[in-house]
C-alpha cells in the first residue's frame, strides 16, 4: 500500500492540479483523522512508553485520506478500476483457495484445513466478505447469465468464509454487511422472505456438523472459561483467541480508569507474560485502543469520523448508498473484535474509503 501511495502522489504532481486541496481541508472526513494521528504523535512528548513511537508509525495511515482522495478525484474512472482490480484479486484468491480446501493442493504451503492464502486469515476472510458483497449487489444489478455468474461467486465466497477459512471476524463483516445491504435494498415483503430462510440457515447450522459451528461454540467456550477462572490461573485460562480478547477488554478498562480524560499515551497497552517474554500492545478492539492511548476525546473523534463516513454515504444515489453503509456498518462491528485502524491492509482499505467518501462531498458541494 505504501508502494500504491507513493504512485498516487506522483501522478498527483505530474497533473499539478490541486484545485480542490483547499475544499478538501475543509471537510471532517479528511481533518479529523489527521486531528487524531496529530493527538496520538502529540502524546509521545508527554507519555513515554517503549511501544509508542512504533504505534505512531502504524497510524500514519490516517494521513493518506487527503492524498488519496486527491488521487481518486483526479479521474473518476479509478475508483472503478479500484473495485475491479480488488474483485479480481479475491476471484483469484478464491479459486486458489477452493483449490487448497476442496482438491487438497498444498502448493506452495497451503493447509486444506485452512487454506488462507494471504497472509493472514483474518485480513483473507473480512475481504472475501466484502467482495462477496459487491458480488451480492452486482448479481441483484443484473439478470440473465450474468446474474447466475454473480450468484455464484456470492456462494464460493460465503462459502469460504463460513466453512472453509479460519476466522471469526470474517463471519462478522459477512453477516453484518449482508445483513444490512438487504435490509437498505429489499422492500418489507421480501425482507421478511430473507428472514426467514436466515432463519432457517442457522437452524441447519447448529443442527449439522459444521467448522463455522464448532468456531463459534469454540470461541463462547474460550470467554467463559477465561472469565471464570480463578486469579492464579487466569493467565493460562485466557490463552487463546477469544480469551485474550476478554484479557485484553479487562487490562484495557483498568487503563481507561487511570487516565479516562486523555489516555495514556501511545504505545501504553500492554498484556502478556514477563517471563515467557510474550507481550501484545494491541487489545483487538479499535474503540478500546482508542480510548486507552487518546482517552475519551481520541474515542469522541473516533465515532466523529465514523458518523462523518456513514452521513456521506448515506448522501449518495441509492444503490451505492446502500452497498457504502453496509460495509462502514461491517467495520464498526469488526471494530469490536479488531483494530482494523491499526491493522495495515484493513486500514488501508477504509483510507481509500474515507478518501472516495470525502471526495464525493467535495464534487457534490454547489459552485
Amino acid at each position: 500500500m505504501n508502494a500504491s501511495l507513493v504512485l498516487a502522489a506522483i501522478c498527483l504532481l505530474w497533473q499539478r492540479d490541486f484545485r480542490q486541496l483547499i475544499p478538501l481541508l475543509k471537510q471532517p472526513l479528511v481533518w479529523l483523522p489527521a486531528l487524531m494521528f496529530a493527538l496520538l504523535a502529540a502524546s509521545l512528548l508527554t507519555q513515554h512508553h517503549e511501544y509508542g513511537p512504533k504505534m505512531v508509525g502504524k497510524y500514519q495511515k490516517l494521513l493518506y485520506v487527503l492524498p488519496l482522495a486527491l488521487f481518486f478525484l483526479s479521474d473518476s474512472r479509478l475508483i472503478t478500476r479500484f473495485i475491479s482490480g480488488f474483485l479480481l484479486a479475491n476471484a483469484v484468491i478464491l479459486a486458489i483457495s477452493l483449490a487448497s480446501g476442496v482438491g487438497h493442493v498444498t502448493l506452495g504451503g497451503l493447509d486444506p484445513q485452512n487454506p488462507t492464502v494471504f497472509k493472514l486469515q483474518i485480513t483473507q476472510n473480512v475481504f472475501m466478505a466484502f467482495a462477496a458483497l459487491i458480488w451480492l449487489t452486482r448479481a441483484f444489478g443484473q439478470s440473465g447469465v450474468l446474474r447466475w455468474c454473480y450468484g455464484a461467486w456470492v456462494l464460493l465466497a460465503t462459502a469460504n468464509v463460513l466453512l472453509m477459512v479460519q476466522g471469526r471476524t470474517g463471519y462478522v463483516a459477512l453477516l453484518v454487511g449482508v445483513g444490512l445491504w438487504l435490509l437498505l435494498t429489499l422492500p418489507r415483503w421480501q425482507r421478511l422472505g430473507v428472514l426467514a430462510c436466515g432463519l432457517l440457515l442457522a437452524i441447519m447450522l447448529i443442527f449439522i456438523p459444521n467448522r463455522a459451528t464448532e468456531r463459534l461454540t469454540l470461541g463462547l467456550a474460550e470467554v467463559r472459561n477465561c472469565v471464570l477462572a480463578p486469579a492464579d490461573q487466569a493467565y493460562q485460562a485466557c490463552d487463546n483467541s477469544m480469551g485474550q480478547r476478554t484479557a485484553f477488554a479487562r487490562e484495557s478498562l483498568r487503563l481507561i480508569k487511570q487516565a479516562p480524560l486523555l489516555g495514556n499515551g501511545a504505545g501504553s497497552f500492554w498484556y502478556g507474560n514477563a517471563q515467557t517474554g510474550y507481550g501484545v500492545h494491541n487489545p483487538h478492539n479499535e474503540y478500546l485502543l482508542e480510548t486507552v492511548q487518546n482517552g475519551l476525546l481520541g474515542l469522541a473523534l473516533f465515532l466523529g469520523w465514523m458518523w462523518c463516513c456513514f452521513r456521506a454515504a448515506w448522501q449518495q444515489p441509492t444503490a451505492c448508498r446502500n452497498l457504502l453503509v453496509a460495509v462502514l456498518g461491517s467495520y464498526l462491528a469488526c471494530h469490536l473484535f479488531n483494530s482494523f485502524l491499526l491493522d495495515s491492509a484493513e486500514g488501508h482499505l477504509f483510507m481509500v474509503l474515507a478518501a472516495v467518501l470525502a471526495g464525493s462531498r467535495v464534487v457534490r458541494q454547489p459552485k
